[in-house]
């Protein structure tokens, strides 16, 4: 077959549901943070995907530190999320799991980025794929974030102006 294999970007990108994230307490060991909804690729089956973020900091005693934002890969396509202490993988929500050990061994890092203590500062994550933290994409994944920057409220973020986005990516013969 001849030809050229280029990448083809999906429909559209998508914008998560983040309402729970805006809460997001810090993590002294970042293993208490935020999930996003489960991904299903197990019926486009995109070649990978593209993740994209901004953070806005809360206005209040922000204190400097570092977020995290992490895959989470299901280990099979029925979807099965791994157990955790609380919370619910591929939910969106809160998620806490019982040691780091958990999520360095489950988990992939997409990414991490220091903050400082400048209140409602923005902080922009530019378009990651997924696909080479894991070999393949996984049949369906989520993301967690976490952080260890904390302030007076407890909230890392600001109430709104945090966004999370991911693109679909295909592989096209030409």
């Amino acid at each position: 077959m001849a030809g050229d294999i280029k990448l083809k970007y999906g429909a559209a990108t998508t914008a998560m549901t983040v309402t729970n994230l805006h809460s997001l307490a810090a993590s002294s060991t970042w293993v208490a943070g935020w999930t996003s909804a489960s991904v299903t690729n197990t019926s486009n089956a995109y070649f990978d995907y593209m993740v994209s973020a901004t953070f806005t900091t809360h206005a209040s005693n922000r204190q400097a530190g570092t977020v995290e934002l992490w895959i989470l890969a299901a280990l099979n396509d029925t979807p099965t999320w791994p157990a955790t202490a609380s919370g619910t993988v591929g939910t969106e929500g809160a998620l806490s799991f019982t040691a780091a050990e958990q999520k360095y061994s489950y988990g992939r890092l997409l990414t991490a980025f220091a903050v400082t203590n400048t209140a409602s500062q923005i902080y922009v994550v530019p378009p990651i794929g997924i696909r080479s933290l894991f070999r393949a994409c996984p049949t369906h994944w989520a993301l967690f974030v976490t952080g260890n920057a904390a302030t007076t409220t407890a909230a890392q973020f600001a109430s709104s102006g945090s966004a999370v986005y991911y693109t679909p990516i295909l592989a096209q013969y030409t």
